[in-house]
């Protein structure tokens, strides 16, 4: 017996594992390639790498994001703002459920487990789209 849980990836008694714990060391090639199809989960992974944080609140990714995604002379509160809810509608939500990160809803924080096949992957498509 082991003390793996045996429901679904995106269940409750997988939210808090580390990506290791969750046996998810390397993804799936079609689940990094899905996961950067949008450019607010590219930007999500690319404050990681360049800010070397291991957390961050939802508030914080949510300029860092508008800041990426529109460059900083676009930043307003409205645009901040709609990112912020799809992050915490859409993106943080799905990055959880793919063990790169931990979203707390609750808390709005977020916790970034790193993942070298998902950052080198953002690094490349943030390069080719410059």
């Amino acid at each position: 017996m082991t003390n793996q849980p045996t429901g679904e990836p995106d269940g409750d008694e997988w939210r808090g594992m580390t990506p290791r714990d969750r046996g998810l060391t390397v993804p799936m090639i079609d689940d990094v390639f899905e996961l950067l199809a949008d450019w607010r989960r590219r930007a999500v992974v690319l404050h990681f790498v360049d800010t070397e944080a291991s957390s961050a609140t939802v508030e914080a990714l949510a300029t860092a994001v508008t800041q990426r995604g529109m460059g900083r002379d676009c930043l307003d509160v409205v645009s901040v703002s709609a990112v912020r809810t799809d992050l915490v509608e859409v993106h943080l939500p799905r990055l959880d459920e793919k063990g790169v990160l931990d979203f707390d809803r609750r808390s709005e924080s977020v916790h970034y487990w790193g993942q070298p096949t998902v950052e080198k992957w953002a690094e490349h498509v943030d390069e080719v789209l410059r």
